[in-house]
């Protein structure tokens, strides 16, 4: 089982506010907090394959780009239950992390 690092961010919260189109300072703690769970979900999607010193700084490319599209999905649905978006959002995080997460075993 993997161990996700507290306060991990695999993205910088400049970029987080970039990619969500934000400039309001104020929605920086409710970005910050939805950016931990987004990268969260990412290592713990990329499973024994995940570095544990990934941070926003070492991560590679295509797992911060994965870590944006979870972010903007948890952002943008704030509790709706749009399930075809989340699938989607997951389709693209699976596809850009094809080369990093272990296959599944059918």
């Amino acid at each position: 089982m993997i161990v996700v690092p507290p306060h991990l961010q695999l993205a910088t919260l400049e970029d987080a506010k970039a990619h969500l189109n934000i400039t309001d300072p104020a929605l920086d703690a409710e970005v910050t907090l939805k950016l931990e769970h987004a990268s969260g979900a990412i290592f713990r999607y990329c499973d024994v394959n995940a570095d544990p010193l990934w941070d926003a700084t070492t991560a590679p490319d295509v797992v911060q780009a994965a870590t944006l599209k979870v972010l903007a999905s948890l952002y943008e649905n704030k509790g709706d239950d749009d399930g075809d978006r989340a699938a989607r959002a997951w389709a693209d995080v699976d596809m850009l992390l094809k080369g990093i997460r272990d296959p599944a075993l059918a």
